[in-house]
């Protein structure tokens, strides 16, 4: 990779910005790394270092600094502007200007079976679009084998994604990142004779374009003016020589073209744009004159891949960067991660094992954590007031009046559609500030508010909420205006004693319909005032046809407040913890609710239709009884060391010369056996060499395990004179590297196993070469019905497979518990229950075990295999409920 060079007082801006940011998560994503991989404070601040700082830099630096780099986008072909189009304020879609919340959430990280799971959670959350990546080793492990079929099934996951009436960015490689297996490539790649990854290489073109052919039209006929939720596309990842709609040699060249051979219409762009973990920075103003799009960033990180579960400062930290990008002007944002889900099989990189939760709003196991309600917030708003934000322009002092007090910063974003003035207080304690009223508003009042540590309060002024009425100025925080029908619903919050004050204007007189004592009504000018009591309160009045409903809650309260649709009708409920399902049953509305179990707060339900609202009740209560802990019943053992076994038949094996590294042979596993015969003229100790001997290694000596340590690239052992000694290595690894912004042959890079010459050598004078390898890839068959026994006390001297089965109660459809493989006694290996690998372990995040999810466990019987790689005993494994990402279910219906 090539330096990144940087003006020394942009250097500094970043080494400072970077600093402050650690300190800021010096409890989030580097604790538990410290605390659960051995990783210092200091290799910590380095890794994020160059990760934060070369990203960002590329993602970020202007077409000035660098000319192969922009954040500009290719617009659509004719055929598709018509349903998604761009200026340079704003998206277009199907004719209207829409902000885009994104959620980054893979397909390959989920089981099919809770796809429409997570995207509900995420859609309920208030993102409108999600962003995928198509990882080509997850559709073409094998050259040439194509898997687009059951959780590998891409078209049915969009047709998913449109049916519940969202938007997907799909970004199509051929390279990814995304903490995955070798970055995405297959395998198989690093055996291509001359292939030069990411480049003008024919072999390396060849191979992608095979993949394109099968992935491109899958996509393509799911764009949105063909029906589907595609409504952009992003060709290569983090490619340090293009990013936006630069095209520097004919590699990006040819992306382009084959593309859009294979029927590519929508926008796209390459690499990225706009990524960090604080996207917007300290720009007041994200508006640029040469930008022909929108300002999007496709990566906000949310929170970081060595997090696990919600800290402390996470939404805090994040909802200020939220507000940051649309206070600037930005159009847009996709939440990486907004699901981070798990690495299945064999699909992690080194940085991660089975677990990739990310400490996203929605966790592993679908949990739903505090950063999410609030990113949950900051969408409902964004998405209420897209008419202003999607088209808008710095206002650059014309609001500066509203506020006196200098430790707030004042920006507005002005359109045709209203005002948004944003209200920022960076410092680290609350301030109270008084907010001006505008000049000519009628009977307007200062409002006094408290504007919390780093909060960004928005202020509206002159807003069409409905026909004929006009939002005039609202010095209170709103979390969304519901559409529905004739009413429209305005949902206003607060902490507990707070005041919340509301100005309308129409051409109709207003006519207040309930909550008379809380309006001031002066034919077409209405004024509203409230105090933000426990309970909600609904005010209503009308102007016209119309109907404006305003309801006050409590800042918590706003957290539980759904958005559900049932045909075209909106509804709006507030009270549960998360809402799963919401129907209408012989004309009375059911509702099927859970709540977290560390939930200690419920909230009474109450429900607001058009017309009308109403309370509900639960109508199915959640027992209160639990298991929380499983035993595996008595365990098995099948001992995996028949590759060191001297009389076994290895001809089939892969034979060379020197050893090759692992996955030469096919294999897509973190394991790998090697042999090779040696004699010896003289009994006693020597010394084995390697070239290359990557991550872990066993050696066996005529079938039995060594004592010897790896050690500076070298086993010592034990040969006998006199007689052919057979020599078994066992090898594994912890996951290919990511191959971030790497360019060029994929041969010699990140070798696992053995590769290159062996030698021995009892002293200097005595070294000889050891030729003739045999290699066989993989741990074996872990279901094979043979060769199991009792499990005997104490560690096995080398690999094995571990079985046993476990009952789970019959399911309680009240609760939805969330069940672990505890492996943290064992030592390296893989897990699978009921035939469905969990992933590698151990975990290199603070989590206590390896996630099972709910659709692969069965009531009764289930079956649990362990493969360890050390050999050590299971007797200490357990499944153990995650008490912190269980939750109740229970439904709800009218009195």
């Amino acid at each position: 990779m090539a330096p990144i060079l940087l003006p020394k007082r942009k250097f500094r801006r970043y080494i400072g910005h970077i600093m402050t940011s650690m300190r800021k998560l010096s409890c989030n994503p580097f604790t538990s790394v410290m605390k659960t991989s051995g990783w210092g404070y200091r290799n910590s601040v380095i890794l994020f270092l160059l990760i934060t700082l070369t990203v960002e830099a590329i993602g970020q630096s202007t077409s000035s600094e660098n000319p192969n780099r922009n954040d500009h986008i290719f617009p659509p072909s004719k055929e598709a502007s018509a349903f998604i189009n761009f200026d340079r304020r704003g998206f277009i879609i199907n004719g209207r200007k829409t902000f885009l919340v994104s959620a980054g959430i893979e397909y390959a990280r989920v089981p099919r079976a809770l796809w429409k799971d997570r995207l509900e959670r995420l859609k309920r959350g208030g993102y409108n679009a999600v962003e995928i990546y198509t990882f080509w080793n997850f559709h073409e492990a094998e050259e040439g084998k194509f898997n687009f079929s059951g959780d590998h099934d891409l078209d049915a996951f969009l047709n998913l994604v449109k049916s519940l009436d969202m938007f997907a960015i799909v970004r199509v490689g051929p390279y990814y990142c995304g903490e995955w297996n070798f970055g995405g490539f297959p395998i198989w790649l690093k055996f291509k004779p001359g292939l030069v990854a990411r480049k003008d290489n024919v072999p390396f073109l060849e191979a992608t374009d095979r993949f394109f052919e099968k992935l491109i039209p899958i996509v393509s006929k799911n764009q949105i003016h063909k029906g589907g939720p595609v409504i952009m596309v992003q060709l290569e990842n983090e490619h340090p020589e293009s990013w936006g709609t630069k095209v520097p040699n004919p590699y990006f060249s040819h992306l382009i073209k084959k593309a859009n051979e294979l029927g590519l219409e929508v926008p796209y762009f390459f690499s990225g744009l706009h990524p960090g973990n604080d996207p917007a920075g300290n720009l007041k103003n994200l508006d640029d004159p040469k930008r022909p799009n929108p300002w999007f960033s496709t990566e906000f990180w949310g929170v970081w891949f060595f997090n696990y579960g919600p800290q402390p400062q996470d939404s805090t930290i994040y909802d200020r960067r939220t507000w940051k990008i649309i206070a600037g002007g930005g159009n847009g944002y996709n939440v990486y991660m907004a699901h981070g889900g798990s690495n299945f099989g064999y699909n992690n990189d080194r940085d991660m094992a089975a677990s990739y939760d990310y400490g996203a709003g929605v966790g592993q196991a679908g949990d739903l954590r505090p950063i999410f309600f609030a990113y949950k917030r900051a969408a409902w708003f964004a998405r209420s007031f897209q008419e202003v934000l999607a088209n808008s322009t710095d206002g650059g002092k014309i609001s500066h009046w509203m506020i006196r007090d200098t430790a707030i910063k004042v920006n507005a974003r002005v359109s045709p559609a209203g005002t948004i003035t944003f209200l920022d207080n960076p410092g680290k304690i609350a301030k109270k500030a008084v907010i001006q009223p505008p000049k000519g508003l009628s009977g307007a009042l200062s409002a006094n508010v408290k504007i919390a540590a780093g909060e960004i309060m928005p202020v509206i002024q002159n807003f069409k909420i409905a026909p004929a009425i006009s939002l005039d100025w609202a010095p209170t925080r709103i979390y969304t205006i519901l559409p529905q029908g004739k009413t429209s619903t305005v949902v206003v919050y607060g902490d507990l004693n707070s005041l919340v004050q509301l100005y309308f204007s129409s051409d109709s007189s207003f006519r207040v319909l309930k909550g008379n004592a809380n309006f001031v009504n002066k034919s077409t000018k209405l004024v509203f005032s409230s105090v933000v009591k426990g309970p909600p309160a609904e005010y209503i009045f009308s102007a016209g046809v119309n109907q404006v409903r305003i309801l006050v809650v409590q800042s918590a309260l706003a957290a539980k407040t759904w958005i559900e649709q049932i045909g075209q009708d909106n509804y709006l409920i507030t009270g549960p913890s998360y809402i799963k399902e919401t129907s209408l049953k012989n004309g009375k509305i059911m509702v099927s609710a859970e709540r977290q179990w560390n939930d200690k707060n419920p909230m009474p339900t109450r429900v607001y239709t058009e017309k009308t609202s109403f309370p509900l009740a639960a109508s199915t209560v959640p027992s209160s009884a639990a298991t929380l802990q499983l035993h595996p019943d008595k365990w098995q053992i099948k001992p995996a060391v028949e590759a060191a076994l001297p009389e076994l038949d290895d001809s089939a094996w892969t034979h060379s010369t020197n050893p090759l590294q692992m996955g030469a042979d096919g294999d897509l596993t973190a394991n790998a056996w090697y042999r090779s015969k040696v004699q010896v003229d003289t009994s006693g100790t020597y010394i084995m060499r390697f070239k290359n001997v990557k991550e872990r290694a066993t050696i066996f000596v005529n079938g039995v395990k060594q004592d010897a340590e790896l050690t500076d690239k070298s086993f010592t052992i034990n040969l006998n004179a006199g007689k052919v000694n057979t020599v078994s290595i066992f090898t594994a690894h912890n996951g290919r590297n990511k191959q971030l912004f790497f360019l060029g042959g994929l041969d010699t890079i990140d070798m696992k196993g053995i590769a290159g010459p062996v030698t021995l050598e009892r002293d200097s004078s005595n070294v000889k070469i050891i030729s003739n390898w045999k290699l066989k890839g993989g741990p074996g068959d872990p279901f094979a019905p043979d060769a199991w026994t009792s499990l005997p006390p104490g560690d096995f001297a080398g690999p094995a497979f571990f079985k046993s089965t476990f009952t789970l109660p019959r399911q309680d459809k009240s609760k939805t518990i969330i069940w672990r493989v505890n492996v943290t006694t064992m030592g390296h290996g893989s897990v699978w229950v009921n035939g469905h690998n969990l992933g590698r372990y151990p975990e290199k995040i603070k989590v206590s075990g390896l996630y099972i999810p709910e659709s692969w466990l069965k009531e009764g019987e289930n079956t649990l295999v362990i493969y360890d790689e050390d050999g050590t005993n299971p007797g200490k494994v357990a499944i153990e409920a995650e008490k912190e990402a269980s939750r109740d279910n229970f439904l709800l219906a009218e009195y």
